[in-house]
């Protein structure tokens, strides 16, 4: 975890550990006491919840300092894509419990899959693997290796559990419907449009001309971000 301390968009300082966050807001909110831009009721206050700091505490302490005009933010530190791998392999199963519900609630519905089979599927391209390489040449292997599994995992299971309401070949928007679900690899930006919506981007987005009921999106490229 890595803390931001800043005052009206002025970072005082980037921290790797809630005790150098807690040693660093002790001077920031001392030098605004004593320079007269914080009044001394709000900074006993403050103290006193810095004398405390825990991590279960800290959202307190962020409300308490944002009435000084202090803000404290944290974010995860990456040093790899494992965290990319980890928010998209959510939505990834997230995206497939929509379609296991959609597949169980009415048996007149089938879902087609890019690709041959399962295993030979087409949800992540040679262009998104470039992706993901770029992304952290260290690890591609094993996060794509992940990623695929995963994939395969999923598709799999909605076979074994629908059979042949499963399909696998060309995808696009003008099979789309209620009852023909076209699934494609998307990125962040392009997998959950308005209804009527153009479809933009590269790959097998431009199988798309619009997004209409049944064109159904998973993101498997990390390019455009990998937080929902």
């Amino acid at each position: 975890m890595v803390y931001i301390l800043f005052n009206r968009d002025k970072i005082f300082g980037v921290y790797g550990t809630l005790t150098m966050l807690q040693a660093n807001c002790y001077i920031f909110v001392y030098r605004l006491y004593s320079g007269g831009k914080l009044n001394r009721e709000l900074y006993l206050q403050i103290k006193n919840q810095l004398d405390e700091l825990a991590l279960d505490s800290l959202e307190s302490l962020q409300k308490t300092m944002a009435s000084a005009y202090v803000d404290i933010e944290s974010y995860e530190l990456e040093d790899s894509s494992f965290t990319a791998l980890k928010n998209i392999s959510d939505h990834i199963s997230f995206r497939f419990d929509v379609l296991e519900e959609l597949l169980g609630k009415d048996s007149r519905v089938n879902v087609t899959f890019p690709g041959n089979n399962a295993l030979d599927n087409m949800m992540v391209t040679a262009e998104i693997e470039t992706v993901w390489r770029e992304m952290d040449p260290d690890n591609y292997l094993e996060v794509i290796t992940k990623l695929k599994k995963l994939i395969i995992k999923r598709i799999s299971t909605l076979q074994l559990m629908f059979e042949s309401r499963i399909i696998f070949g060309n995808v696009s928007d003008k099979q789309a419907s209620t009852l023909s679900y076209q699934v494609w690899p998307a990125d962040i930006a392009n997998w959950n449009l308005p209804n009527n919506s153009p479809v933009f981007g590269e790959g097998f987005a431009t199988c798309f001309q619009y997004q209409v009921p049944g064109v159904f999106g998973i993101v498997t490229n990390p390019y455009y971000g990998y937080t929902f």
